[in-house]
């Protein structure tokens, strides 16, 4: 079934008030017209928007980057250099800049709200800009979802012109990102512990992973070695990963000598799934998919695993 570009939304109702305001969204999978009628409310409309309601001076910034996790940036604390260097003249004039980071198809979810300080052009190429991060937007953070529309070219748009877009979503707090298949998807550490302590914010993976067996990868991303390993039984990959929330080697012999000599390596084991099997399928069979997958990819004589 072809996926409708719509059909990302979440098969949920999302409702939930925003500051002393009392604003509402209200939020429901389904057709485009559905979320059309989310789109009645704007950017504008929330309370936390309001300083900016008779600015002219203020972008809003929709990132994408092929080539990095632009969340794994903001997460680590360097989202605001990436943000402040810029290869034309993006800012412009702008006193503030609201940054989006670019979802499926034509949304972005939101990141935070920076005033500008300065701006100078490099001798080569480009510009530097020095911002400041504004406070009273926290809670928004990685939640609130926007229809950027089709001009996704253009992704530096003044908010008084095309920038005041309408709100799609309001995600629950703690919620880590859409489902998109057993193949389609990594996980860091801090993403899946995440999920796991915030199950009901994380639903659909919970039952999506609990629902299967089969082989997955653990790869540490500061060497570049795997660790292959298979998950069968009640809860299936689910029950298996969250083992590694209260426990990060999983029990594993060489991931217990990794986290002994460099205890906070954990940080870097980055989780995906190879091989998805029925949640019947017997043990020996889960085994045997694994012992293959660790012939294939060398993952005894390179990387981590033992037997």
């Amino acid at each position: 079934m072809t996926e409708h570009p719509d059909d990302w939304v979440q098969t949920r109702v999302v409702e939930h008030r925003l500051g002393a305001g009392g604003a509402k969204i209200h939020a429901r999978r389904g057709s485009s017209r559905a979320l059309a009628n989310c789109g009645e409310m704007k950017l504008l409309d929330l309370p936390q928007f309001a300083r900016f309601l008779s600015e002219r001076n203020v972008k809003v910034l929709r990132h994408k980057d092929s080539k990095l996790d632009l969340w794994e940036l903001r997460n680590d604390g360097t989202f605001i250099h990436y943000q402040n260097g810029q290869s034309w003249d993006v800012f412009g004039n702008a006193r503030y800049v609201i940054s989006f980071i670019a979802e499926r198809n034509r949304y972005a979810k939101f990141v935070g709200v920076w005033e500008v300080l300065s701006k100078h052009k490099k001798k080569t190429r480009g510009y530097r800009y020095r911002t400041k991060e504004l406070a009273g937007f926290e809670d928004l953070e990685a939640r609130l979802v926007v229809r950027w529309g089709e001009g996704t070219r253009s992704w530096a748009q003044w908010l008084h012109r095309r920038g005041n877009k309408d709100i799609v979503e309001l995600l629950p707090q703690n919620y880590v990102m859409d489902f998109p298949g057993y193949y389609n998807f990594t996980l860091s550490y801090d993403q899946l512990s995440t999920m796991v302590k915030n199950p009901d914010s994380n639903r659909e993976w919970q039952r999506m992973l609990s629902s299967v067996s089969g082989v997955y990868v653990l790869l540490d991303r500061r060497t570049g070695k795997q660790y292959v390993g298979s998950a069968y039984g009640a809860g299936g990959v689910w029950a298996r990963w969250r083992s590694y929330v209260d426990s990060p080697s999983g029990g594993n012999a060489l991931l217990k000598d990794l986290l002994e000599a460099s205890p906070g390596r954990y940080k870097q084991f980055q989780f995906s799934i190879l091989r998805v099997l029925e949640p019947s399928a017997q043990r020996d069979e889960v085994i045997y998919q694994e012992v293959l997958t660790k012939r294939k990819l060398g993952s005894r004589a390179f990387g981590l695993n033992v037997n």
